[in-house]
């Protein structure tokens, strides 16, 4: 890979840096579909009158696909957690890469946690098991909305920034997308 001649000297040396494990890019790929998904789906409906079909079915579908995402985000963040540690050394752009990372994780879990315990009425999960509804006081039910509204809106953002960051280093040539694509093999050190 040729790096752009003004870019920086890369965060980390190929030996350091060290491919995804199959797993965590599956779960990356997944999270980012889900994600993704919900989020343009539970914002664009909200443009919709509450009795069109298409709303209905996006307000039925998207917590039943988000609770039944939430054990595979789980697993997610303990490969990430076990994952090997970054170079105590890391400089500064490494340190805040780390930090939005943990502030998606933490957004996504506060997104899954208050979406569940917002949920209004029991939840038919593809017609195998119910989802109970956990929490029946009014207005905790509308706080626990609010929140999870904010939520939303705030890993909305965070996606943003994610990708513009992926867009920069790109630009700046260092391939992170291509780490999230199985495509660099020079390390066979593998970040589990």
């Amino acid at each position: 890979m040729t790096r752009h001649p003004h870019s920086p000297a890369p965060l980390y040396k190929d030996s350091e840096a060290g491919a995804y494990s199959k797993p965590r890019i599956f779960l990356h790929w997944l999270s980012a579909v889900v994600i993704l998904w919900a989020t343009f789906s539970g914002f664009g409906v909200t443009f919709m009158d509450r009795q069109a079909p298409l709303r209905q079915w996006v307000e039925s579908l998207n917590p039943q696909l988000t609770s039944l995402f939430i054990p595979f985000f789980a697993w997610r963040l303990w490969l990430a957690i076990k994952a090997p540690a970054r170079p105590a050394n890391a400089g500064l752009q490494a340190r805040l890469a780390r930090l939005a990372h943990v502030t998606i994780y933490a957004t996504v879990t506060a997104v899954l946690v208050t979406g569940v315990l917002m949920m209004n009425h029991p939840v038919e999960m593809l017609d195998l098991f119910e989802l109970p509804q956990l929490v029946h006081s009014r207005s905790a039910l509308a706080q626990l909305h609010q929140e999870h509204h904010v939520m939303c809106a705030l890993l909305g953002a965070l996606v943003a920034l994610h990708l513009l960051a992926v867009v920069q280093h790109q630009v700046m040539g260092r391939s992170v997308l291509g780490r999230m694509l199985n495509r660099q093999v020079s390390d066979p050190q593998v970040r589990s």
